[in-house]
C-alpha cells in the first residue's frame, strides 16, 4: 500500500496543484465579475461576488483537474495530438459544467451546463492549438484518434478493426456464405432428382 501511494502521489500532486491554482484564478475573476454585476443590479455586491467566485472556483478546478487527468490517461509517452487535446478539453468542460450546474442550480441545469461548457472547452482548446507551433516527434506507428482510444478500452463492448482485420472478417463471411449457398444448391438438386424419380414412377406405373 505504501509503495502504491508513494507512486501515485506525484501524479496526484501534478493534477491537484495546478487545478487549485486555476480554480483560484477563476474564482478571483468570478468574484470581480459578480461584484460588478451586483453593483449594476443594485444588489449586495459582496454576496454576488462570493456566489460567483465560488461557482467559478468550482468550474476552474474541476475543468483543469479533469483535463489533466485525461491527458495523463491518454499519454502513452509519445505525447498527445491536437485532436486528443480538443477531445479532452471538451470532455472536461462537460464534466465541469454539469457538475457545478447540478450543485449550484439543480438538476435542470446539468444538460445545459454540460453543453455550454463543452463548447467552451472545445473552442478554447481549438484556439490554443492554433497558436501552438510545437510538433510531435515523427513515429512510424499511427496515432489513434479519440474514438479509437475510446473503443480500445477494456470495458467497451466494441473494438476498432484495422483494414486487414476487416478484410479478413469479410472474406471469412464470404466463405461461409458460399458454403451455405453450395449446401442449398445440393438440396435443390436432390429435391429435383427426387421429384424426377417420382414422376418417372407415376408415368411408368401400369
Amino acid at each position: 500500500m505504501d509503495r502504491n501511494q508513494s507512486a501515485r502521489s506525484p501524479q496526484a500532486e501534478s493534477i491537484i496543484g495546478p487545478a487549485l491554482k486555476i480554480g483560484a484564478l477563476s474564482g478571483a475573476a468570478g468574484f470581480v465579475t459578480g461584484s460588478v454585476a451586483g453593483v449594476i443590479r443594485n444588489s449586495p455586491p459582496l454576496l454576488f461576488g462570493l456566489g460567483s467566485g465560488i461557482q467559478w472556483f468550482g468550474l476552474g478546478t474541476t475543468y483543469w483537474g479533469t483535463r489533466n487527468s485525461i491527458f495523463q490517461a491518454w499519454d502513452t509517452g509519445k505525447g498527445l495530438t491536437k485532436s486528443d487535446k480538443v477531445s479532452a478539453s471538451t470532455i472536461a468542460g462537460g464534466v465541469a459544467g454539469s457538475g457545478v450546474g447540478l450543485l449550484t442550480r439543480g438538476p435542470r441545469n446539468v444538460i445545459p451546463g454540460a453543453i455550454m461548457f463543452s463548447l467552451f472547452g472545445f473552442l478554447g482548446q481549438t484556439v490554443s492549438n492554433s497558436y501552438d507551433k510545437t510538433g510531435l516527434p515523427a513515429s512510424d506507428e499511427p496515432q489513434l484518434n479519440f474514438w479509437q482510444r475510446f473503443a480500445s478500452l477494456k470495458w467497451m463492448p466494441v473494438t476498432v478493426l484495422k483494414d486487414g482485420e476487416y478484410e479478413d472478417m469479410l472474406r471469412e463471411k464470404q466463405l461461409k456464405l458460399e458454403a451455405e449457398i453450395a449446401l442449398v444448391d445440393e438440396r435443390i438438386q436432390a429435391l429435383k432428382a427426387q421429384h424426377a424419380q417420382t414422376l418417372s414412377k407415376e408415368t411408368g406405373a401400369p
